[in-house]
This record gives C-alpha cells, structure tokens and sequence, in this order.
C-alpha cells in the first residue's frame, strides 16, 4: 500500500520529470485538452475530423496558414456547478491550438466545414497544382 510517504516521492519525481521533459509531461497520463482527430486525403481533397463535444460553434477556429498548413482553435467552457461540490472532474475545459501541416497547398476560398453531434468535418479541396492529372498518350505518327 502506498503511504504519504510514497506519494511525497512520487511528486517529487514528477516535479523532476516535468523540469526534463517540460510542460507536456504535465498531462502524461491525463485527460488531452486537445481534440482527437483524424487526418486523411484522396486525390480531390484533404479531410479532417475533429471531437469537439461541448464546445460551441462560435468558440471554434479554422485558418489555412501559408497554403499548406491547417490552425484548429478553440476553447471548452467548464460548466458551472452552483450548488454542490465536484466529485470527480475528469473533463478538461479551456482554450486549445493544433496547427496540421497538410502535405499540399489547398483551395482557400472552397474550404468547408461542418458541426455534427460534437463532430467537426473540414474538407480542404487540394490546389490544381496538386491534384493528380492524367496525361493522354497521342500515337506517333
């Protein structure tokens, strides 16, 4: 069994951990304040899926960067509890930033995206220049 003592140690080595590794190490093994999300593309464009439950539409951000890069930002409120005392609180609330380098330069002005049951869905549509072209063969003639 583990005694104050133990855990005293326990802190004082995860102090020095975070001192080595930085501030991620803060989190290890934690709830993620960033959204999980999945990244894809076919020969049109390039997709991306986002989990965003509880967080409202006008606290969400997307920005293409330099053409090739993807900022998603935003920020999960923490619900207010006004009468009783937490009895655990697993869920982790405030502002988040990932930036996504896409592989390829997209179409800015097609860029679209959706909300749906705390799911976000943003389809980039590739830039001409990168979209596969097939090339006919004439005969030599």
């Amino acid at each position: 069994m583990f005694n104050d003592h133990a855990f005293a140690q326990i802190n004082r080595l995860r102090s020095e951990l975070e001192k080595a590794f930085g501030s991620e190490f803060q989190t290890y093994g934690c709830a993620q304040e960033q959204p999980k999300v999945n990244l894809w593309h076919d020969a049109e464009c390039v997709f991306l899926e986002a989990e965003l439950p509880g967080v409202n539409l006008e606290d969400i951000e997307i920005v293409v960067l330099e053409g090739d890069q993807l900022l998603l930002k935003g920020k999960r409120n923490k619900p207010l509890v006004t009468d009783g005392h937490w009895i655990r609180n697993e869920r982790n609330f405030g502002e988040f930033s990932r930036t996504f380098k896409l592989g390829c330069e997209v179409e800015v002005d097609g860029v679209k995206a959706t909300m749906k049951n705390g799911l976000l869905h943003v389809c980039l549509p590739k830039a001409a220049a990168h979209k596969p072209k097939k090339i006919k063969i004439e005969p030599a003639g």
